[in-house]
């Protein structure tokens, strides 16, 4: 393994050495890097048209949205890219509070954050087992200039993960070419805060290299109480510019936040006690002795770890790094090869109070009884505990990519691979019982460990990911570029090894038997689009893609029969999907209109059905094809007077083509034509947005429709309305600004999210698993996130 690791190193570091022997010397006369800072260019006063302030015009071939820097500085600084692209038409996306620091998620046509890919300045984020996000992990979003949302195709993407129903693409500001630092202060409800501060060097060298370094740290306290979010972020970028029109970009990120692991509730749960559904603010007695169990008093419900624990008990912190290097090297004038080598590093998980006991454990696994036990009692006794589920990876790739400009044609080539080992666990750890609380919450130290000194864990698990992809397409311009004709292929090779390692020490065979599984995945991913101009405002477009999803690596798991004590492994067919795009542009000189019909036939879905809520019996398992039919719509209006609107409205009318047999018996459940999970069937929004000169303010309204929580359509969660308000002034030429010294220019800001307090309970669409099958199970859901506000001030030097 070591080996092939250090082959894998070799090949990116050898790339760039190779590419940048091109280029052996900085320029004595440099060329612009080719790239426009749209946060400087958002800022420009003066007459140039704006075009719709609220919806940036698209030319591609497929359907498409794009976030602007000038959208995304709008909205408080703490917001995820969950919540930035909630805005976006057809997007059903939830943040787990309002401000954003303790995650979200987000679906598209019916896909979830899985099977849509992530990106940041062209490196994949999901992660390399189960394709999941952490949206408020990767940058700040006073470093993000713009956001791409490709609904329904992922083929512009060589690198990606999971990414069968769309792409969300972030891009980082290139550095300013003067020197500036931006500082920025922000407070709002339940004790949340940001502070920011960026430095920009400005050009230096012979206008050779620029860059910028900045830090953050964010704190807010959850709404239902206890639970706490503490994020601190770095972010750096440096553009050096070599002869030729050369150019190196080196992009890090490093993230460390401890978070409370939010609580979802079932639906008698949210009956019964609504918003008051937090964890348990009085600390369990920890009783020991042959019957020991954690006992709370006084509480609103009756206290077992599975439906309310302590919050001090409940975390889910993590670590993340990022490292990437973007070389673009002129190799004629019409050749260019760009590689880009990365490093991504993680480390996260989630904890819980447990009840482990012993006599079971030493039956089922050990030959002999865990020692620690007895620092609660005699053996033979149970033991009180906090578990974490944890996942830690190291991830290390490459793209290149030679692109040449022949007359009508750009044809590009492209070469993905990547490396990643990730590690799980399901470490315990004791509870101080001074003090009630436990003493790491990473889980690195004071964990449960046997007589041998082995780690006492119910999951051990060791993978390792090999990715590989070459792509070909062809983007032709005919007319003058009247007919833009999109042809691409996609050959992708997907390689995992799966580890499962004996989770305690034993000498017989047992339930927990060494085993390993390899898989080996191999598609070919077509694209076509076609882009025609009937005339200077009227476009049509077509697009049809094919997108594939290898099943997770969780679904390795857990194949070991505690009866018979024997492997079985069941085969799990990828996920497929077939999409087609047609669409309308109106581009006019008071109006922009976007609206697009599609069809996506989605076979071999993939999903965790649990039966009868018992989670033991979750398995993973295809449940059949679906067919999705929709349409969206986007309007915004040029500025009038001021007065800006956006409208959108989507529609997604996303069934099972099939009924559904139950695992293990011959009941069939009627699910052919029912709604898929989920899947929202309308989601409408609408913005009023006023600028006058330094002021502008604005109003958004969204409604989501309701959403089946089970495949048979027996749970139904209602549809709700948000409404959120934004108020900002420049405070450039102001006498608050003059008497500041050296602050250049400035602004304040006050969001108000949720106005109207709507109360809803959402399903996390960011994860595809937890699927209930009917109503016979039980549930649970998220709390939407109440009214907030947030008051902000960013200063420039």
């Amino acid at each position: 393994m070591t080996k092939i690791r250090t082959f894998y190193i070799q090949v990116l570091l050898s790339s760039v050495a190779l590419a940048a022997l091109q280029t052996p010397a900085l320029a004595q006369q440099v060329n612009d890097l080719g790239t426009v800072s749209v946060e400087a260019a958002a800022n420009q006063a003066g007459g140039a048209d704006r075009g719709t302030p609220l919806l940036a015009e698209q030319n591609g071939t497929s359907a498409a949205t794009t976030l602007r820097q000038e959208d995304i500085a709008r909205q408080p600084g703490t917001q995820n890219v969950a919540q930035q692209i909630g805005k976006v038409v057809g997007v059903n996306s939830y943040s787990r509070d309002a401000s954003g620091l303790f995650g979200g998620g987000y679906s598209i046509r019916g896909f979830d954050s899985t099977q849509i890919g992530l990106s940041l300045n062209g490196v994949p984020l999901n992660d390399p087992g189960t394709s999941a996000v952490t949206p408020q992990v990767y940058t700040d979003s006073e470093n993000l200039c713009s956001v791409d949302v490709s609904q329904g195709t992922s083929a512009g993407a060589v690198a990606q993960h999971g990414a069968i129903g769309g792409q969300v693409s972030m891009s980082q500001c290139v550095p300013t070419d003067t020197p500036k630092t931006t500082v920025s202060q922000s407070f709002g409800s339940y004790n949340n805060f940001k502070s920011f501060i960026r430095a920009n060097t400005g050009l230096m060298y012979d206008d050779a290299p620029k860059g910028y370094l900045s830090y953050s740290h964010a704190q807010s306290d959850y709404f239902t109480g206890p639970g706490a979010a503490d994020r601190h972020h770095v972010d750096s970028r440096f553009d050096l510019k070599l002869e030729g029109g050369a150019s190196l970009s080196f992009n890090s990120f490093f993230n460390y936040f401890e978070n409370t692991y939010i609580r979802p509730v079932s639906k008698a749960q949210y009956a019964a006690f609504g918003y008051r559904n937090g964890w348990l603010t009085v600390p369990p007695t920890l009783l020991a002795g042959p019957k020991a169990v954690f006992a709370q008093t006084n509480a609103a419900v009756p206290y077992t770890p599975a439906n309310m624990g302590y919050g001090p008990y409940q975390w889910e912190p993590g670590r993340h790094a990022y490292a990437s290097i973007d070389g673009v090297f002129p190799l004629t004038d019409a050749i260019d090869l760009k590689v880009t080598p990365y490093y991504l590093h993680q480390e996260s998980g989630s904890s819980s109070e447990t009840l482990l006991k012993e006599e079971g454990y030493k039956n089922k696994f050990l030959t002999n009884p865990i020692g620690a036990f007895t620092a609660y009692g005699t053996r033979n006794t149970n033991a009180l505990l906090v578990q974490m589920s944890q996942s830690n990876f190291d991830r290390v790739g490459n793209t290149a990519t030679l692109t040449g400009r022949f007359g009508e044609h750009t044809i590009s080539g492209g070469l993905w691979t990547e490396y990643t080992h990730q590690h799980q666990l399901r470490p315990f750890e004791q509870i101080d019982p001074a003090t009630n609380t436990i003493p790491d919450i990473f889980f690195e130290s004071h964990l449960l460990k046997d007589y041998n000194g082995r780690i006492v864990t119910n999951r051990d698990w060791t993978t390792d990911y090999y990715n590989t992809a070459l792509s070909l397409s062809d983007s032709i311009a005919l007319f003058d570029d009247r007919l833009h004709i999109d042809l691409s292929g996609r050959e992708r090779i997907y390689s995992r090894l799966f580890h499962n390692l004996p989770a305690g020490s034993s000498a017989t065979t047992d339930s927990y038997l060494e085993y390993k599984v390899k898989r080996n995945y191999a598609f070919f991913l077509p694209s076509f689009g076609v882009r025609y101009d009937l005339d200077d405002t009227n476009q049509i477009f077509f697009n049809a893609s094919m997108g594939a999803r290898v099943p997770p690596n969780l679904a390795d798991g857990g194949h070991v029969n505690n009866t018979t004590n024997l492997v079985t492994m069941d085969e799990l067919k990828p996920e497929r999907s077939l999409s087609f795009d047609t669409g309308y542009r109106y581009k006019g000189d008071l109006l922009n209109v976007n609206a697009t019909a599609f069809l996506i036939k989605y076979s071999d879905r993939i999903a965790v059905t649990i039966k009868n809520g018992d989670l033991l019996s979750s398995k993973y398992t295809n449940i059949g094809s679906t067919t999705a039919i929709g349409t969206e719509i986007e309007v915004g209006t040029k500025p009038y007077e001021g007065w800006s609107v956006l409208l959108s409205q989507a529609v997604n009318d996303d069934t099972l083509d099939m009924n559904l047999k139950v695992d293990d018996t011959n009941k069939i459940l009627q699910t052919k034509g029912k709604q898929y999970f989920n899947a929202p069937k309308y989601i409408t929004n609408a913005t009023l947005m006023y600028e006058d000169g330094p002021l502008y303010g604005f109003a958004r309204a969204k409604w989501t429709s309701s959403v089946f929580a089970t495949l048979t359509n027996d749970i139904r969660l209602p549809g709700y309305t948000t409404v959120d308000l934004g108020l900002g002034y420049k405070l450039k030429g102001t006498a608050f600004l003059d008497a500041i010294p050296g602050a250049q220019d400035g602004e304040f800001k006050l969001n108000l999210t949720n106005v109207l307090n709507a109360k809803y309970l959402y399903i996390n669409p960011g994860n595809s698993t937890g699927i209930q099958i009917s109503s016979a199970g039980t549930p649970t859901f998220y709390l939407g996130a109440p009214f907030s506000v947030v008051a902000s001030l960013s200063l420039d030097f």
